[in-house]
């Protein structure tokens, strides 16, 4: 499997990161210990008798808000001897459904076991580039739907964005990537397109790097469960609907009133009078 240059971002935390290229443009190895704070290095001093007047064309890109993932509020097993014994949740249908949702949180990088866990929402990105930034990384007219529990990577139409890609291109290519949102980021640059030509501003864009998720199909789940069996240690985050515990699932509560025999209801605002609540659950799959 070949290796994925630019996945220098799956492993948390930040600082943590040893690729010697990042959509920062520099080594995690060579950030200071608080803060994760990246930049891009800038061109070398002018020589003597070069004009030290001319353009500035660094570009410096820094994390500005990186991107949190929900904690898993409920942790459930998944215990493969138990399939489709009557009474239990571990079906064929089940399996089948958290082995989709562990593909597409799932990366290939090609570590020894194949995969790595995502550390953002993926999402399919469609893009334009408008701007090369260096070391594949590129400022790009993009557009891609909502990911995440309630929408928490927000859809973009028409939006620029920073993309890390995996594989070398140039100004004015189009395309679509499945992309990893790692979170917005500041860049500094001179820009090179209209009508922004030629002025040194900072615009703050959500950022992505192109990647590639473990194949859903029946022969991956197969590699799956062989995987499982073998006491892989393996898991994947989920948002189902539970009752609300704050109404009891009944979409309202109950208030007394004074000198009434029925009690006003009230609409439940923890899960907006439905009776349902997202909550993240974590399985894990064991022999």
């Amino acid at each position: 499997m070949t290796p994925r240059l630019l996945l220098a971002l799956l492993t948390l935390p930040l600082a943590a990161q040893t690729a010697p290229n990042s959509l920062f443009g520099t080594k995690a190895s060579d950030l200071p210990p608080a803060g994760p704070v990246a930049q891009g290095v800038p061109p070398a001093a002018p020589a003597a008798g070069i004009n030290a007047a001319q353009p500035d064309t660094s570009v410096v890109i820094t994390p500005f808000r990186l991107l949190t993932l929900p904690e898993p509020k409920v942790s459930r097993t998944f215990q493969l001897s138990k399939l489709n014994r009557i009474g239990s949740f571990e079906t064929t249908k089940e399996l089948q459904r958290l082995y989709t949702a562990f593909a597409g949180q799932r990366i290939v990088d090609g570590s020894p076991a194949g995969s790595s866990k995502a550390t953002g929402y993926l999402t399919t990105v469609n893009y334009a580039l408008l701007q090369d930034l260096g070391d594949q990384r590129f400022l790009a007219k993009a557009a891609w739907p909502a990911a995440g529990p309630n929408d928490a990577l927000a859809a973009g139409v028409d939006t620029m964005a920073v993309l890390l890609l995996d594989k070398p291109a140039k100004v004015g290519d189009t395309g679509k990537l499945t992309g990893m949102h790692v979170g917005m980021v500041a860049v500094l640059l001179t820009a090179e397109f209209p009508p922004l030509a030629g002025r040194r501003l900072t615009l703050r864009r959500e950022a992505f790097v192109e990647c590639a998720t473990l194949e859903d199909s029946p022969a991956g789940l197969q590699r799956f469960a062989e995987a499982i069996a073998a006491g892989a240690d393996l898991n994947v985050l989920t948002h189902e609907q539970a009752s609300c515990k704050a109404c009891g699932g009944l979409g309202f509560t109950r208030e007394p009133q004074k000198g009434q025999l029925l009690d006003k209801r009230v609409p439940c605002a923890e899960c907006a009078s439905t009776g349902k609540v997202t909550v993240a659950v974590e399985t894990k799959f064991v022999p």
